[in-house]
């Protein structure tokens, strides 16, 4: 569903793993990212990103993180695919949300069994880039338990449809693409005509997975640029999620589309700007959300 990526068995009904990823650069590298099926990130209070990592299936991926907490936002975009939340905490304003709808996650407050600390990690780089859980901790505890539900609930349709070649007609050149999250967080994407993917950098190098010791590629690269502000507190973010206009690359050309959520249970849809559903390039997909104030360069 996330992929469009033939699979021996029927996995469609299974719920996702969303995995909130630290993204701050002495943390790096992180653990599983260049598995993820879906990789959204997006900015949070003083320039900072986060990564919400998603895997349609995470059997075999091995250790996942390093694990942070998560905002109001991501808890949208992970209800929108109905996935199953992994994370360390979450801000008063995701809390609140959370409380209000019951939506039940794997958060490390009450689920501190699923996860550890890296003590190499902790002693030379601090507490908070130290939490890791696994692919197997998660599924041996889902296996057991029945306070979460695993698959879909009857009538859920995924959103997305796939090309085997998702070079968007008509585009213009996107070799490469920096998008500007802040003055801290840059993300770079360089178009690799070989394996026909985008090789992801962060902060001016490859950006790694840890378990694999391989550059992260993704097949589609989405930039949605919308309104962001601070919350009453001063120091919270907000985006509008409602609907906009966005970019998406595959193929090494761009070009603009439609974009689409409302409700925080709704998926975030993609549409040609005449209306048509968007075909994605059969593979992983890079969500990049920023404000409109934000410098995106295609080349």
């Amino acid at each position: 569903p996330l992929t469009g990526e033939i699979t021996e068995t029927d996995i469609s009904a299974n719920r996702p793993l969303a995995v909130m990823l630290n993204t701050l650069e002495k943390a790096l590298p992180q653990s599983g990212c260049g598995s993820a099926d879906m990789l959204i990130e997006i900015p949070e209070e003083g320039g900072i990103t986060r990564i919400m990592g998603v895997f349609q299936d995470p059997t075999g991926v091995g250790n996942l993180g390093t694990i942070r907490s998560t905002r109001e936002y991501f808890v949208f975009m992970a209800m929108g695919l109905d996935a199953m939340l992994a994370h360390c905490g979450a801000s008063t304003t995701a809390n609140d949300i959370l409380d209000s709808t019951g939506y039940e996650t794997l958060d490390a407050m009450s689920h501190g069994d699923l996860y550890w600390r890296d003590e190499e990690r902790k002693a030379s780089l601090g507490l908070e880039h130290s939490m890791y859980t696994s692919s197997d901790n998660i599924q041996e505890y889902l296996a057991g338990t029945d306070s979460i539900r695993t698959t879909h609930e009857e009538g859920f349709v995924s959103p997305y449809t796939f090309a085997e070649d998702g070079t968007p007609a008509g585009g213009s050149s996107a070799q490469e693409i920096n998008v500007s999250f802040s003055g801290y967080k840059e993300t770079k994407f360089v178009y690799d005509s070989a394996s026909k993917s985008y090789n992801v950098f962060a902060f001016g190098n490859p950006y790694m997975d840890d378990n694999t010791d391989t550059q992260v590629a993704v097949t589609n690269v989405i930039v949605i640029p919308t309104d962001q502000s601070t919350k009453e507190d001063g120091v919270l973010q907000e985006f509008d999620l409602s609907s906009g206009t966005g970019y998406f690359a595959c193929g090494g050309q761009y070009v603009e589309i439609n974009w689409a959520k409302g409700d925080m249970y709704d998926p975030m849809t993609f549409t040609n700007t005449d209306g048509t559903p968007l075909n994605l390039g059969v593979g992983s997909t890079y969500i990049c959300i920023c404000g409109t104030d934000r410098p995106i360069d295609f080349q």
